[in-house]
């Protein structure tokens, strides 16, 4: 009689308080998932007058920008981008700009890489411009709202100096799923 007594009560743990015990809140993350990366967006200003009637289609340089420009002297220009986000993987070369501006060639090909994350620091280079090979090579803070203007001294003309502007934006949230979206 005991044992039966025994084996109720055990009966009524495993089976009322058990499913109970055993509901975990989040899964683990595994070994190798990768840490959620912070964006990377880039921008691309050259020394050409700021955009006329005849091409308002350009992208916008934002006014902190200008600002910026202006008190190191550039008095004219104007985006040739819009904010190009980089891959976040190394060296995973991102193409930034192919060179046009109005329909017409006046520049190579430029690309976006980030080589290196380390110690909340990040490492932004980008190469192309001109005929012959220039890089310039940007060092920020690893957090959302870092920004900088990088001038590219070797793709200096008669007009003045291109520029690049690195933002740095939050990780990208994940899409919630089907049955969570919002209506």
């Amino acid at each position: 009689m005991t044992r039966l007594f025994l084996a109720s009560i055990v009966g009524v743990i495993v089976f009322a308080v058990g499913p109970h015990a055993v509901n975990a809140q989040k899964p683990a993350p595994k070994k190798g998932d990768a840490p959620k990366s912070n964006q990377v967006y880039v921008k691309i200003i050259l020394p050409i007058e700021p955009a006329a009637k005849r091409d308002a289609g350009r992208p916008v340089v934002e006014s902190w920008i200008a600002e910026d420009l202006k008190k190191r002297g550039q008095s004219k220009f104007t985006a040739a981008t819009g904010w190009v986000r980089l891959d976040v993987k190394k060296w995973e070369a991102t193409p930034v700009w192919d060179g046009q501006l109005d329909g017409k060639q006046c520049n190579c090909p430029v690309h976006g890489d980030i080589p290196e994350r380390v110690d909340g620091r990040i490492k932004v280079l980008l190469n192309g411009w001109a005929p012959f090979y220039v890089e310039v090579v940007v060092s920020l803070k690893d957090e959302p709202g870092s920004r900088t203007i990088a001038a590219v001294e070797k793709a200096k003309t008669d007009d003045g100096m291109p520029y690049v502007v690195v933002l740095i934006g939050p990780p990208p949230e994940k899409p919630a799923a089907s049955g969570e979206q919002k209506k």
